[in-house]
């Protein structure tokens, strides 16, 4: 924000010397113009510079900085009025006064930008009209007056936007590197535990930690989704009922499905890690939840890591056939059976 000022800024400065070159003729005191205008030259260079040294510019915008700048704005308008005649075209300082508006509504909001626009436009109404009397003072001073108080508006409700996006940015990557660190070891150490511990208690104290902290490393990276909310219940039962650590991940790109969707969704998921539960011998399972190729599709995985079976040999039960299959057809989706002995059982739904 510092340098895009000072861009302005900078432009501001190099037309009021244009037009103080163009308006010559009408100049009635040529070295008290040429001296204003050098003074806010030497300001807008001493700024200019310290806001390209500077690690990110935030000494611009100081006190100091700010007051000087509407004092030289101030004295530059109020110049304006001893140095032309009534016939000039353009005014002395031209646009250059907005950039310490600007600046001051960056750093004090619109408020302090009003105010300073209200100083400025005072300086403008003595330059123009008491000491120049110049004819269509008020049409000018109003019109110049209107330009600056939008200026304040505008600049003061960009800067607090930027700042609120600055804070969110900053909230979120620090959550994704508390993320980070709890993955690559808090829940790294409570998923060994609870595999290759022989104590049956550490290793259900030790599943059920991995698994909160799992939920609460989720919930800070993206706002619950109804889909993820049934699913999540439906984990917490199957832990709850046979202890079971169950892997959650749920894309947050997932197309909008109704709730007779979601509802069919969880609960085959729930039936499908019923079954891995009772049956697999496993003792961990994933379930995975993305948008297809397609896009106009859901995808559920329900994998585990137990001892599979033959499906040519296995006769489909109650719960896989009216509990997951029926469900889903219900709803116009399908379902398919991967599983090899030895390799465990992947169960993969598909939902419009």
């Amino acid at each position: 924000m510092a340098r895009g000022v000072g861009v302005f800024r900078g432009l501001a400065l190099t037309w009021a010397w244009v037009g103080l070159i163009l308006e010559r003729d009408h100049l009635e005191r040529l070295w008290p113009a040429v001296a204003a205008l050098a003074a806010a030259t030497l300001f807008t260079a001493w700024v200019t510079i310290f806001a390209i040294i500077a690690v990110k510019g935030d000494g611009v915008f100081g006190r100091a900085y700010i007051t000087t700048e509407l004092t030289l704005g101030v004295g530059l308008l109020v110049v304006d009025g001893m140095v032309y005649d009534a016939l000039r075209q353009q005014s002395l300082p031209w646009a250059w006064p907005a950039a310490g508006i600007i600046t001051a509504a960056v750093v004090g909001g619109v408020r302090s930008g009003l105010i300073a626009s209200g100083v400025i436009a005072v300086a403008s109404f003595i330059g123009e009209s008491v000491l120049r009397d110049a004819l269509q003072w008020k049409i000018s001073t109003a019109s110049k007056s209107a330009l600056w108080v939008l200026a304040a508006v505008v600049a003061g409700a960009v800067a607090r936007r930027l700042r609120e996006a600055e804070e969110e940015i900053s909230l979120a990557r620090s959550r994704e590197e508390v993320s980070r660190v709890l993955h690559d070891g808090v829940l790294q150490t409570l998923a060994a535990i609870s595999r290759r511990s022989t104590d049956q208690d550490l290793r259900a104290l030790a599943a059920q930690q991995e698994r909160e902290l799992r939920a609460y490393v989720s919930a800070q990276q993206r706002d619950h989704s109804p889909l993820r909310t049934e699913l999540e219940r439906a984990v917490d039962t199957i832990f709850r009922q046979h202890g079971l650590a169950v892997e959650l991940v749920v894309a947050d790109d997932l197309p909008g499905i109704d709730s007779q969707a979601i509802g069919a969704i969880a609960g085959a998921v729930g039936e499908a890690l019923s079954n891995a539960a009772k049956h697999s011998a496993g003792d961990r399972v994933t379930v995975y939840v993305e948008p297809d190729p397609t896009g106009h599709q859901v995808l559920c995985s329900v994998r585990d890591n137990g001892t599979g079976f033959d499906p040519e040999r296995a006769q489909p039960g109650l719960g896989l056939q009216h509990s997951i299959r029926d469900r889903i057809e219900e709803i116009g989706g399908r379902v398919e059976i991967d599983t090899t002995i030895g390799r465990g059982t992947e169960v993969r739904l598909w939902v419009n």
